[in-house]
């Protein structure tokens, strides 16, 4: 009974926070306070921000609302990439060639984004880098083949790790996000539906939350805002971003680094961008702006996301909240092992909170992912913290004495033991 009222409580918590959030100020009322004239048309279906660090949410906005995410979808399929490598699969060095399957998907109509000549070799960095930043699906598919051949079983793979990723409104069709239909031939056997792959902001921000954190490697490749690939061949290809939010592109904000767009006909244009600034890296998901054939849309999207971060950079930094030493904790004094950094609040006061060993900065939040948690430090009662610490100081001297006074204790045993010499008159 009691593991059923705490479960309620806590959700009643998380209903109550997105509750509060949702009846915030809405991205274009953020984006139209700080100057901009974008309709209320253009408003997100569903919007996201959090601390990339502790998965904390500093925003939300419908964050739970179930939407195509488009070509955000090879977000998923590069996580897989990144664990078949880590676990010695393949290498960036590694290469795929171009046999007829990738070349009929390069050349799909609604569905090509850049061309492959039959034939050629692409090694798996410059796939990455292809698929990242022209969001080439016949890149994709080549990357998907390495860590499976089957497409049904990658896709698989793809629904598995979303499940154990906690992305519990999620479900792939495809490993690139296109429409199923329009994969025609290629749509996998296991998954015959022509529907659209479908997430949310939420779900979206949990996933991007864990590649930065577990693959930082990503942002080698999601920070370019231009790139070539195979220069100087007759297959080189230069890329532009579709981030405008880029650090150095049209809308470029200081600090952004990536991480990847979508959009199409059925998804309007999305986008997961991630930046650091203020020594605090953010994570922003924003899902359905408008739609694919509205040419504004594209850009309001990152005017929307650029006005959040402020927002969100404005009202959050993270600090020292408690340096490490010598505290006074009621009639206790206690050490703090080391210096406690958190997310601060400027709108809350914040609490130190001492309970079983470990202090933590408390304030009414909530984090994306049932796993996250505040950050926290160790703390002990000083008197037992100095003894230890004289202990390790002077741990050669205390053995030296120790056993310097066990030898003279052995050496006058011995002596005492000794026959004694009889006096002679």
């Amino acid at each position: 009974m009691s593991i059923s009222i705490k479960s309620l409580l806590a959700f009643m918590m998380i209903t109550a926070f997105f509750c509060s959030s949702a009846s915030a100020k809405s991205p274009v009322e953020i984006a139209n306070e700080q100057g901009a004239y974008i309709g209320e048309q253009y408003a997100p279906h569903g919007t996201m921000v959090i601390a990339a660090r502790n998965g904390q949410i500093l925003y939300a906005d419908h964050p739970d609302i179930k939407w195509p995410p488009a070509s955000m979808s090879k977000l998923m399929t590069i996580y897989l990439v990144y664990q078949a490598m880590e676990q010695g699969k393949f290498t960036k060095n590694t290469k795929v060639k171009v046999n007829d399957k990738f070349y009929a998907i390069s050349q799909l109509p609604m569905l090509s984004n850049n061309h492959m000549r039959l034939g050629a070799s692409y090694t798996v960095d410059e796939l990455l880098q292809t698929a990242l930043t022209d969001s080439s699906n016949v890149a994709t598919y080549m990357l998907a083949s390495l860590v499976d051949k089957n497409d049904t079983a990658f896709i698989d793979k793809m629904n598995q790790q979303a499940k154990a990723l906690h992305m519990t409104h999620t479900h792939y069709y495809n490993p690139v996000g296109a429409p199923n239909n329009l994969l025609g031939p290629y749509k996998a056997k296991g998954y015959p539906e022509d529907d659209d792959n479908f997430s949310s902001a939420k779900d979206y921000a949990i996933l991007s939350q864990h590649l930065i954190s577990e693959f930082p490697d990503i942002l080698s490749y999601t920070k370019k805002v231009e790139v070539t690939i195979k220069k100087g061949t007759q297959d080189e290809e230069t890329f532009h971003t579709y981030n405008h939010s880029l650090e150095g592109a049209k809308l470029g904000y200081k600090g952004v680094d990536g991480l990847k767009t979508g959009s199409s006909d059925t998804a309007g244009f999305n986008t997961a961008i991630t930046g650091h600034k203020n020594n605090m890296r953010i994570i922003l998901t924003m899902m359905g702006v408008m739609n694919w054939y509205d040419p504004p849309a594209e850009f309001n999207r990152n005017i929307m996301a650029n006005a959040i971060m402020d927002e969100i950079y404005q009202r959050y930094s993270y600090q020292k909240v408690l340096a490490k030493g010598k505290h006074q904790l009621g009639d206790q004094e206690v050490y703090i092992a080391n210096d406690l950094y958190d997310i601060v609040d400027k709108k809350q006061k914040g609490t130190l909170k001492y309970e079983n060993g470990k202090v933590q900065y408390e304030y009414k939040r909530q984090f994306v992912d049932r796993d996250d948690q505040p950050a926290t430090v160790t703390y002990e009662d000083y008197k037992r913290y100095a003894m230890k610490k004289f202990v390790s100081d002077y741990f050669g001297w205390i053995v030296g004495l120790t056993t310097l006074s066990i030898l003279l204790g052995l050496a006058l045993l011995i002596y005492s033991l000794m026959p004694k010499k009889k006096k002679t008159s």
